[in-house]
């Protein structure tokens, strides 16, 4: 296959993506923010509300964090309550993503089957880069938008609350470092986060880790770095 012709095949894998965020961000996550906002405590904001924290805390709750998977889905950290969750916030434009990249794949596919749920959160590109360089690397797990994207689409003066949840969302989880590995428990408590790349014997060992971790074990307060 020519590469003109690949490149316009790319571009009709890519083209549901825009038409997909058009129709679902405005209505399906509108239909969403009563029930976030009620969660959380989002109408505080400006009130005494929620205090702006660098990371969530390793040994208590993780906050609520919400976006859209690349075909549209809605994802809620909280609705894999009962399940660990790994969420890694990377980005194609980082070279240490790309670096670990290899690693994160085949960990993923290590994982697939076990009791853990991994979020890919690209941040800092348009999906549409995200996705390419997915399919690029030969990954198979779904991409999930910056939720900084998608507030883009939000008009704040029309939907205040929806900006402001946002706005909330982004005091509890401010990313700083790529990438950024947050891993949580069945229970929804924060147990562990690495703030560097990992090798993927570090990433299969933490989430077995996690995975194992039950209500009435300890939480692990540790924020590392493997250098």
């Amino acid at each position: 296959m020519s590469q003109s012709s690949t490149t316009e095949a790319r571009n009709k894998q890519l083209r549901p993506v825009n038409v997909i965020l058009a129709v679902v961000i405005i209505g399906a996550i509108i239909g969403t923010t009563w029930w976030l906002g009620e969660k959380n405590g989002w109408a505080d904001i400006g009130t005494g509300g929620q205090n702006a924290k660098l990371l969530p805390k390793v040994g208590e709750e993780a906050p609520e964090f919400f976006t859209l998977r690349e075909d549209g889905e809605i994802m809620r950290l909280s609705q894999y309550r009962g399940q660990a969750v790994w969420i890694n916030f990377w980005g194609s434009w980082c070279q240490p993503c790309r670096a670990e990249m290899p690693d994160f794949i085949k960990a993923y596919d290590e994982l697939a089957d076990q009791d853990i749920v991994i979020l890919a959160v690209s941040i800092g590109e348009n999906p549409e880069q995200a996705i390419a360089y997915r399919d690029l690397v030969g990954g198979s797990f779904p991409i999930y938008i910056d939720p900084s994207f998608i507030s883009a689409y939000i008009n704040a003066d029309e939907h205040p609350d929806l900006a402001a949840t946002f706005e909330s969302m982004r005091s509890d989880w401010q990313i700083r470092n790529y990438p950024t590995h947050v891993f949580i428990d069945a229970d929804g408590i924060v147990r562990k986060i690495v703030l560097s790349q990992m090798s993927e014997q570090q990433m299969i060992d933490t989430a077995t880790s996690v995975i194992n971790m039950g209500q009435s074990l300890l939480p692990e307060i540790v924020i590392t770095r493997f250098d």
